[in-house]
């Protein structure tokens, strides 16, 4: 009779550890109500026929449920914090005599856990006692017998045991995990200055920790440069989620948005990112810094490409330097390098910096990646071209463009309204870029004299600049653009009207990209007139001026032939010319000589102003 109810109780216990009721195991078996309400009341016995179906429903094997014991494996998981395998009833067929004395290693369950992080093996089990549970790392003996008790849940989270490393290479974090429970954060941050890495590692490393809530036993492993939340209220750990980060409120891209524009959309992409970041810098300081605000570039193809900033000359160096940065250049990846570079790419967004991009978007410009979801699979994104959809979908007309297509019914411009808002407002990027930059490590801003000073050397440097893949710089790029506007027999609209209408859009590009950037250059010279002695500020002020001189100028020419923006561009730039555009490109030239010459003065000035002592 003991016997017996000993059996009633297991499986009652069971039933119950399960989730099962009563009638949900009965349904499962296909017996009535009453036969299990039997089996734990100890009347009967399960029929010989219905015990396999029974163990499994339970998962426990026949024996345990029969055998007298006082020693029960309830649950017992093998888990790397991240993936587990269920080896319940694996655990509970190794109990002998009431006791379990098991070697935990990658290989002891027959299911190898391929992973590099750090395993364990927790268990849930019953005795006389009641209900306990306990644990083992990899390499560790793991014992039980009928007078463990095992460690109680608790309702908050507590944490029994905390490691750094990997599965090759850890050591306990419990020290400073106590030392930082002082502080009560609602997360915990996984880095090497929290948790020092080993030296003899130089792989991933994760913080593992084992901790006991309300519902159990549970492990946890985060890798670095990432975190542990205390969720529910502090009565569970969780992590981040991983399939998508989205970096919120990064500000619009738009041509126009500084004194005269933001024509230089690296400059634009990497100051709306800093601003993000919390370094306030405005556009003209990003130019002056970096040296862009002087740039000048000509391809004798008359590409679009030669207005961007970093086609021919290296700007990036000087401004990171200026601002304290660190930073990464990847450039045309092979597509089995993509996915590290993805990897990078949500690191990094995951830590809060966003990533510099070009071709994200409509045509080869620079924006920024400002999140990804489907765990990488797609990314967000911010680049000049987004402001026709945003006013789409803003003004509510039915046009907006989420995907490259154009919506068909009202309800597919509203699902793709739904998706731009939980995107957060932003559009998924339509490319794969073949260029990116990456913020590093953050260190000490360089002083205004030395950034002013490296300001001007790229001044002579970019202005007297050699040929650079074709592309023509500085003095060079003014004579082989005037050369380029000189000859007649490229613009006649009769013989080639494609290839006229081109040169003239790009015309119209450079022209836009020179003025914005000499306005930068005034306006950023006139800004740190003060870094300087005062005897030496004459120089200085004559090249903000020079500066101005050559922007002004050639932005009331632009302005009175008409601009617009792409193929508009050209067809207004024919239609306002018409007969007479040999006489507009001669003034334009005229314009360009002049520009030219100020340009020259601005060098000569630049060079005196390096010679004073630091």
């Amino acid at each position: 009779m003991m016997e017996l109810e000993k059996i009633a109780r297991r499986i009652a216990s069971l039933r119950r550890e399960r989730g099962y009721t009563g009638e949900a195991l009965a349904e499962r078996l296909q017996v009535s109500p009453q036969a299990v309400s039997k089996w734990e009341n100890a009347k009967c016995l399960p029929e010989t026929a219905i015990l396999p179906a029974l163990a499994e429903a339970l998962d426990c094997s026949i024996d345990s449920l029969l055998c007298p014991r006082e020693l029960f494996i309830l649950e017992a998981v093998y888990t790397d914090g991240e993936k587990e395998v269920p080896v319940t009833r694996f655990l509970d067929n190794l109990v002998r005599d009431n006791v379990l004395d098991i070697y935990v290693n990658q290989t002891f369950t027959g299911d190898s856990l391929e992973s590099d992080r750090l395993k364990v093996l927790t268990v849930k089990f019953q005795t006389p006692e009641g209900v306990g549970f306990s644990y083992a790392l990899q390499n560790q003996n793991l014992t039980l017998d009928r007078k463990s008790a095992g460690f109680e849940p608790e309702e908050a989270v507590r944490i029994l045991d905390a490691y750094y490393g990997n599965g090759k290479e850890y050591a306990s974090a419990m020290q400073k995990m106590e030392h930082y429970a002082y502080f009560k954060w609602d997360r915990i941050l996984v880095n090497h200055e929290t948790f020092p890495s080993s030296t003899a590692s130089d792989d991933t490393e994760y913080l593992t920790l084992i901790y006991l809530n309300g519902e159990g036993i549970h492990v946890i492993s985060c890798p670095e440069n990432d975190a542990i939340y205390y969720g529910n209220h502090g009565t569970r750990l969780v992590l981040r989620d991983r399939s998508q980060c989205i970096l919120e409120e990064i500000k619009r891209l738009s041509w126009e948005g500084g004194r005269e524009g933001m024509e230089c959309p690296w400059a634009g992409a990497l100051q709306a990112s800093l601003a993000y970041m919390g370094e306030p810098y405005t556009y003209e300081q990003i130019m002056g810094m970096s040296g862009a605000c002087y740039r000048i570039c000509f391809v004798d193809v008359w590409d679009y490409s030669c207005t961007d900033a970093l086609v021919a000359f290296d700007y990036a160096t000087p401004l990171y330097e200026a601002i304290g940065y660190g930073f990464r250049m990847v450039e045309r990846l092979e597509k089995q390098e993509r996915k590290a570079e993805r990897q990078a790419i949500m690191e990094d967004i995951r830590a809060g910096m966003p990533v510099l991009a070009i071709n994200l978007r409509v045509a080869a410009e620079w924006g920024i990646i400002t999140g990804y979801v489907d765990n990488g699979n797609r990314f967000l994104c911010r680049t000049y071209f987004d402001q026709e959809v945003f006013d789409a979908l803003e003004g509510g007309d039915g046009q907006g463009q989420l995907d490259g297509q154009e919506p068909s019914t009202d309800q597919r411009c509203e699902d793709r309204r739904i998706v731009f808002e939980e995107n957060k407002g932003y559009l998924f990027s339509d490319f794969w870029p073949f260029l990116i930059l990456h913020f590093g490590e953050k260190g000490e801003p360089k002083r205004p004299a030395e950034i002013l000073k490296t300001s001007l050397a790229t001044l002579v440097a970019s202005f007297q600049g050699e040929e650079c893949r074709g592309y023509h710089q500085g003095k060079d790029a003014y004579r082989a653009w005037i050369d380029g506007l000189s000859r007649e027999e490229d613009f006649r609209l009769a013989d080639d009207r494609e290839n006229v209408m081109r040169r003239l859009t790009v015309n119209d590009d450079m022209l836009g990209t020179l003025i914005d950037a000499r306005f930068a250059a005034a306006a950023w010279l006139q800004e740190n007139l003060s870094v300087i002695p005062e005897t030496s500020r004459e120089h200085l002020a004559k090249i903000a001026e020079n500066c101005r001189t050559i922007a002004h100028e050639l932005s009331a020419f632009q302005h009175r032939i008409g601009h617009a923006s792409g193929c508009e561009i050209a067809y207004n730039t024919v239609k306002a010319a018409g007969a007479s555009t040999p006489t507009l490109r001669r003034e334009q030239i005229a314009l360009l000589e002049r520009a030219l010459v100020l340009e020259e003065e601005n060098c000569r000035l630049a060079g005196l102003l390096l010679e004073l002592p630091a």
